[in-house]
């Protein structure tokens, strides 16, 4: 089995057309990385590589950075009206829940 991630054809795609895509690129220390982040049945994936890499790394968990970046790639898409308000308002009450974990936005009695 190969750890492709699925090619963003829907003829060869395994997930289907229910599937939301995102892709977008970051310049950093190391080089450009791209980055591919897929929403399907109320679960995201989050792939990324470097440029001349082949393999595809998995952000399992996808960590907070990660789920800022993708909010305002997604809030840039639905501006354009590419994107439904339902995702971000999904990865809005993900990065609530992250503070509520750490203890954050929580006041003291």
């Amino acid at each position: 089995m190969s750890n492709r991630v699925c090619s963003w054809d829907f003829r060869t795609c395994p997930y289907g057309k229910g599937v939301q895509r995102h892709s977008w690129r970051e310049r950093t220390d190391e080089g450009v990385r791209f980055y591919r982040a897929s929403h399907h049945s109320s679960a995201w994936q989050l792939h990324s590589q470097l440029k001349g890499d082949e393999e595809w790394q998995e952000h399992h968990p996808i960590g907070r950075e990660e789920w800022e970046t993708l909010r305002e790639i997604l809030w840039r898409k639905y501006q354009r009206g590419r994107c439904p308000w339902e995702l971000i308002n999904r990865i809005d009450k993900k990065l609530e829940d992250m503070d509520d974990e750490r203890g954050e936005g929580k006041e003291a009695p």
